[in-house]
């Protein structure tokens, strides 16, 4: 059967009270209990989304005083012998229990995003090949650049950004679920959802205000409404004005915006909500717009010229071959593979390696940002 629980469990020793005769020990206090094993702080808000038996899924969150931000999970637990054997999303006892769930409990697509997670966060590279949490096309405000999921706590894993349609939509195809709503500012319920996306980076999209009508484990589209920009507290913390707070993290680790690019804009943290966005040497500070140009896909580069304007083709991998063309700061190119050839320097600093476009030209890695040392084969 499925069935939806919420409750807070405040003290540690809850979570070994012996059940009742003949009766299953709750599972609430076993996920607790996985949640202060990680954390040191053995407080939870658990929601029982699904159950089957023996199994159980659903969400923890957890603060560590009232109001404060939440941190969220997924989790998965089944009871054997008595006892909850109790996993959070993007780890490897996850993804062994992921494979034997039933399907009532966790879907076929889930069970495939979770179990392949766990290389791919390994895997990530500074390119999160995502777009900005908007339409293409659109242009929104960044009211604070990067910044703690709590404000000023570090890493610097979020970005406030608002203006526009208002419609917050998912940065990349992935696997959506809603960490927390409620109706607290009136209207149709808003609140938190995540995305986990197939390449191991996680998306957090908060403050929201009419959320969609999509199922927790629903697989979407870049690009699908999610809700839009509010001031939803269901997740605890504060919002002076309707925004999204949106965060990044690899598997369910935050993680700094910092060098990070999404929507073709690479992001520089300063103080907290502070810093600037570049697409090649375009600079954006904190309270202009962004472009949403799209995602970057993981076989391309934007061109850095470094302040130069344009960036010389050449016909082999160095200075030493002919001038045969030349690129714009801004541009995308796809990259085809890359040779060491004469070293230079850019913004991201000094590199001997060159990258061959399509068309058998090559540029120096210098000056490109692709989130990644090199792209495809050394040729």
């Amino acid at each position: 059967m499925n069935a939806t629980l919420a409750v807070t469990l405040l003290a540690a020793g809850l979570f070994v009270a012996p059940a009742r005769a003949g009766a299953s020990p709750p599972v609430e206090p076993a996920v607790v209990r996985a949640v202060g094993e990680r954390t040191g702080l053995y407080v939870g808000r658990v929601e029982v989304q699904r159950s089957e038996g023996e199994w159980a899924f659903g969400v923890v969150l957890q603060s560590a005083k009232p109001g404060d931000y939440a941190r969220g999970w997924l989790f998965l637990a089944r009871l054997e012998s008595s006892e909850w054997t109790v996993a959070l999303d993007s780890t490897s006892p996850f993804a062994r229990l992921a494979g034997k769930a039933p399907d009532s409990v966790l879907g076929p697509a889930e069970k495939q995003i979770f179990m392949a997670r766990e290389d791919m966060m390994i895997q990530a590279g500074n390119n999160t090949e995502l777009g900005l949490p908007y339409a293409v096309g659109a242009t929104w405000t960044m009211t604070g650049g990067p910044h703690g999921w709590a404000g000023t706590d570090t890493p610097y894993s979020s970005l406030d950004l608002s203006g526009g349609d208002h419609v917050v939509r998912a940065a990349g195809a992935g696997t959506v679920y809603t960490m927390c709503a409620d109706s607290s500012n009136g209207g149709t319920p808003g609140g938190w959802r995540r995305v986990y996306h197939a390449n191991g980076y996680t998306t957090d999209y908060y403050h929201l205000w009419n959320l969609t009508g999509l199922g927790n484990g629903a697989s979407i589209g870049a690009g699908t409404a999610l809700g839009n920009t509010g001031t939803n507290l269901c997740g605890g913390g504060s919002a002076s004005g309707r925004h999204v707070h949106w965060g990044i993290l690899s598997g369910t680790t935050r993680v700094a915006w910092h060098w990070r690019s999404a929507g073709k804009w690479v992001f520089w943290q300063g103080a907290a909500y502070g810093g600037y966005a570049l697409h090649g040497s375009t600079q954006r500070n904190v309270g202009t717009g962004l472009y949403n140009y799209g995602p970057l896909g993981g076989n391309q580069g934007i061109v850095d010229s470094n302040g130069g304007g344009t960036v010389n083709r050449r016909g082999g991998p160095g200075t030493g071959y002919p001038i045969v063309g030349t690129l714009n700061d801004g541009d995308t190119v796809t990259i085809s593979c890359w040779r060491n050839g004469t070293t230079h320097t850019g913004r991201w600093g000094a590199t001997a390696v060159w990258n061959r476009l399509p068309d058998g030209t090559w540029f120096s890695d210098a000056f490109a940002y692709t989130g990644v040392n090199t792209i495809g084969p050394n040729c």
